[in-house]
This record gives structure tokens, C-alpha cells and sequence, in this order.
């Protein structure tokens, strides 16, 4: 039997309607997560600008802790929000900000398996293009249309990575597989709801931005930064109800 097609739009507004039931908890989780994000970018770019080579080195590597470690702390939380409430479940505080030990270590697990399989699709798609124009100049950009499609479907097949982590608890490889089986399944549903949430995301923040910065000279970042962190909570709830449309395992769609 086919499976019932996703419904990004009916996710992305059950998203909105529990962003305003609770906005307090999302709000502030998300700021405190690109907060950290941020402070380690600051720190990085602190440590370029230190005279001393030992301690420029030390802040690199606090930088980059906390760079990398914000983002798995931001993606995780503002998932378990998301499931929590698409269960009708009121986030708990602790949930969102404490270490879960084995199942983060899951999650972080599951993002760098990502970004290999995208820096390994780069590659391939690299390695090909060059050659085709070594050999056949006429014909190189079919490999680079050919990586480029590779790229996106490996994008799109892990959109629910980390709910397949946290949800039905697979493990990193058992996650990133499963990514595939719903891609193929839900490949168009999969596209539309990430083109829905760059629409009713990212254009809003790139535009309060420009204008901001126009109005008044400098207050275009402060802006777009804020506009990300009320964004953020968004797409992670607009993508955990569409998860929810999945057929449960074991069920017959």
C-alpha cells in the first residue's frame, strides 16, 4: 500500500499554533543555544588576534567547543520540544537543557555522520567533474548536476535524523539509513517542507534585516540575529509534526 504523503503545510501551521501556546521555553532555550554558538565564534575570533600563539590555540579550541557544541545543544533541545509537544506534552526545562548522556552523544553522533556523507558526496562529485573535464569538456556539467542532486538528497534524507534518534531511540547507523527508506517514500514531501521553511523563514529574516539595516545603519544584524533565534524554534516544530505524519513502525500505512 503507498504511504500517506506528508503535509508540510499542516505541520509548519501546528508548529506556529504551539509556538504561541509556549513561547517562553522555546524562546529562551533558542536564545541561550545561539548564545553559546555565538560566544564561541567570538572566542575564535578573539584567539586570531592574540599575539601569544599558546594562548590563541586555547581559545580556538574553547571557541570551536562551544561553536559546535551550541548547535548539537540547539538541534537536540529544540527536538525534544518539538516531539514533547507534538505528543501535547508541555516541554520540561530540564529536558531542554541537561546532557542525556548516550542519546545526545547519539544525536552529535548522527549530525557528523551527515556532514561526512555530504563532505564525501562533495568529494565524489568533485573527483567526477574533474575528470569529465579532462576528458570530455563538452559534458562537464552533467557530473556537477549529478553531484549537486546527490548532495540535496542526502540533505533531505536526514531532515529527520534527529527525531529517528530520539523518538523510535535508532541508533546513529540504524538512523541515517531509515533517512533513506523515508526519502524514498517522501521525497517530494521531504522537498516541500524544507522549501516551505526557507519561504516562511528564512525570506522574513533576510528581509527585517535589510530593512532594519536600512533604516538604521547597524541594526541590521541585532536584528537578524534575533529574527533566527525566534525562527529556530519554528522549523525544529514545523519538522517534528511533519515526523509525526509518519506511519508508526510495525503499522500498515
Amino acid at each position: 500500500m503507498l504511504t500517506p504523503p506528508l503535509r508540510p503545510m499542516g505541520a509548519l501551521r501546528k508548529g506556529l499554533a504551539l509556538m504561541r501556546q509556549q513561547p517562553l521555553p522555546l524562546l529562551s532555550f533558542s536564545a541561550a543555544a545561539w548564545g553559546l554558538h555565538g560566544l564561541g565564534w567570538a572566542l575564535v575570533a578573539a584567539g586570531d588576534r592574540i599575539p601569544s600563539a599558546v594562548l590563541g590555540a586555547l581559545l580556538h579550541g574553547i571557541g570551536i567547543v562551544l561553536y559546535a557544541g551550541g548547535l548539537l545543544w540547539l538541534v537536540e533541545g529544540l527536538s525534544r520540544a518539538g516531539l514533547a509537544l507534538a505528543a501535547g506534552q508541555r516541554p520540561r526545562w530540564s529536558a531542554l537543557y541537561q546532557w542525556h548522556g548516550r542519546r545526545s552523544r547519539q544525536v552529535a553522533c548522527g549530525l557528523l555522520t551527515l556532514l561526512a556523507a555530504l563532505a564525501f558526496t562533495a568529494l565524489v562529485g568533485f573527483v567526477a567533474w574533474s575528470l569529465v573535464v579532462f576528458l570530455l569538456p563538452a559534458l562537464s556539467a552533467v557530473p556537477a548536476l549529478l553531484a549537486l542532486l546527490a548532495f540535496a538528497a542526502v540533505g533531505l534524507s536526514q531532515v529527520f535524523n534527529p527525531c529517528l534518534v530520539l523518538e523510535r531511540q535508532l541508533s546513529p547507523t540504524e538512523a541515517f539509513r531509515e533517512g533513506f527508506v523515508v526519502l524514498e517514500q517522501h521525497w517530494g514531501g521531504l522537498l516541500q517542507l524544507v522549501a516551505l521553511l526557507a519561504v516562511a523563514t528564512a525570506v522574513p529574516i533576510l528581509a527585517l534585516g535589510l530593512v532594519a539595516e536600512a533604516v538604521v545603519p547597524g541594526l541590521g544584524v541585532p536584528i537578524t540575529v534575533l529574527a533566527v533565534v525566534a525562527a529556530s524554534p519554528v522549523v525544529a516544530l514545523a519538522t517534528t509534526n511533519a515526523f509525526r505524519q509518519l506511519p508508526a513502525p510495525g503499522t500498515n500505512p
